[in-house]
């Protein structure tokens, strides 16, 4: 890869401009702020939103995100106003499987889980 000896300063950013980078083949690659914002857009648009109006110790979420290789990161609200990201400090979340998790909680609990892909 080539050696930058000179870099300009440019505060003005516009969904043209360029960026290198390398592809997963490691060839050398530029690529627009407008198609990166269009792949973060993309990956992260597999959210869901679970809503538990009932409280209970055990949360059971149908999400259909199609997890097969991964697993979603989890953060929950509960009711009373506390938020929880890496809910272990809680209870336990286990992965059924790629469309379906459950959170087992210490004491029962209503709120929202939110899942991102």
């Amino acid at each position: 890869m080539p050696r930058i000896t000179n870099i300009q300063k440019d505060l003005t950013l516009s969904k043209d401009d360029k960026l290198l980078g390398s592809d997963k083949t490691g060839a050398t690659r530029n690529y627009s702020l407008e198609d990166i914002a269009t792949f973060v857009e993309s990956e992260n648009s597999s959210v869901y939103k679970h809503h538990q109006n009932n409280a209970a110790t055990t949360w059971t979420i149908t999400h259909n995100l199609d997890l097969e290789n991964y697993l979603p990161h989890v953060s929950i609200k509960l009711s009373g106003g506390a938020s929880f990201d890496n809910v272990q400090a809680l209870g336990i979340v286990t992965y059924v499987n790629k469309n379906e998790l459950t959170i087992n909680l210490v004491k029962s609990q209503s709120g929202y889980a939110y899942l991102r892909k």
